[in-house]
Order: C-alpha cells, then sequence, then structure tokens
C-alpha cells in the first residue's frame, strides 16, 4: 500500500462521513459549532437550511473524488516525497474549490438585497 493511496483514500473516507452524517443529521439552528458555517450561510434560515444540504452533497461528491483518486493512486508509482507532495496538494485544493463552488452558489441563490 503506497502512502499517496493511504492520504486521499483516508481523506476521501473522511469527506464521505462527514457528508454523509451532515445530510443525515444537519443542524436544525443557526449556530457557530456544527455545518458549514460561513458568514454567507448564516445569512438566513433559509440559507443556512440550504447551505447544509448543499455543502453535505458537496462533500460526499467530493469524497468520492478523492477516494477514486487514492484507487488511482494505488497503480502509480510515486515516491514516499512525491506522493506526500501530490497527497497533500489534493487534500488542501480540494476542499478549497469545494468552498468556492458552495460560496458562489449560494451568492447566485441569494443575492445580497442592496437597498
Amino acid at each position: 500500500m503506497n502512502l499517496l493511496f493511504l492520504m486521499l483514500g483516508v481523506g476521501g473516507l473522511i469527506f464521505c462521513i462527514a457528508g454523509m452524517i451532515q445530510k443525515k443529521l444537519p443542524p436544525k439552528k443557526i449556530n457557530h459549532l456544527y455545518g458549514y458555517r460561513t458568514r454567507r450561510s448564516m445569512k438566513s434560515k433559509e440559507v443556512w437550511d440550504f447551505a447544509q444540504q448543499y455543502s453535505a452533497q458537496k462533500m460526499i461528491k467530493m469524497g468520492v473524488l478523492i477516494l477514486l483518486l487514492g484507487l488511482l493512486a494505488e497503480v502509480t508509482g510515486f515516491e514516499s516525497t512525491t506522493a506526500l507532495w501530490v497527497g497533500l496538494s489534493v487534500l488542501t485544493v480540494f476542499p478549497l474549490l469545494m468552498l468556492w463552488e458552495i460560496e458562489s452558489t449560494l451568492k447566485k441563490k441569494f443575492p445580497d438585497k442592496k437597498s
């Protein structure tokens, strides 16, 4: 078992499990402890509820994608240092892209009302 497979496999699994938990048990009220918490997602109950479901779906999809990359990594012959940097890059960039996508969707679906 190679390092990249292990990193991406565990990382993908964590995102899948977190997404499934959030989908099954979304936070009912806006809070600062649990759920998808950004300034935009906490603006109203309507935005909050949508953000929880949407982010849970995105986390599950991203987790599956990272898991698939982990399986692909099992057949690659990366040396340990390269595998470490590739794994860290994927586990840093993918969540940032997910956040950007979720925030963009919230911004489109719930535009700021300027009077």
